[in-house]
């Protein structure tokens, strides 16, 4: 007898519990396009910052590969910061070929292997360097022509 009252006990809690959870589910519901709102108002000045990459990739929740492919978060600079966002959510869509070509497609990144001892981007070695002869004002070109 003893047994049943405590199973019974019991129960009513655990259902007290699971109605009082789903109030305040359904509170939450009715308040959360609001409170969104709000946050977006408030979120206006927000600039590019350590916290908000690291939250960022922490939601994305990529596995130990991101640490492979760019190491510790914190170490990476500023300016790479748009390529560890990308690394981070290519890992999300990497479980599927497609899903990695679509993202790359879409981020404009070449998925395509480069033969060995040949530059990703040929164009860069002609854009390099300095002027050719006969290239610019005569002026700059001129050896003899010292001021």
């Amino acid at each position: 007898m003893r047994a049943t009252r405590r199973s019974c006990s019991a129960h009513r809690r655990t259902e007290t519990a699971r109605i009082t959870q789903r109030r305040e589910v359904d509170a939450w519901r009715s308040l959360r396009l609001h409170v969104l709102r709000r946050f977006a108002a408030r979120a206006v000045g927000l600039r590019w910052t350590d916290a908000l990459v690291q939250t960022i990739v922490a939601d994305l929740a990529p596995d130990d590969s991101f640490a492979t492919l760019i190491g510790p978060l914190r170490r990476v600079p500023r300016r790479q910061w748009p390529r560890a966002l990308a690394v981070a959510v290519a890992l999300r869509h990497s479980w599927r070929r497609d899903g990695l070509t679509r993202l790359a497609r879409r981020l404009h990144v070449s998925l395509a292997r480069t033969t060995p001892g040949r530059h990703p981007r040929p164009s860069r070695d002609r854009l390099s360097g300095s002027a050719q002869r006969g290239q610019g004002s005569p002026h700059r070109s001129d050896p003899g022509r010292r001021s």
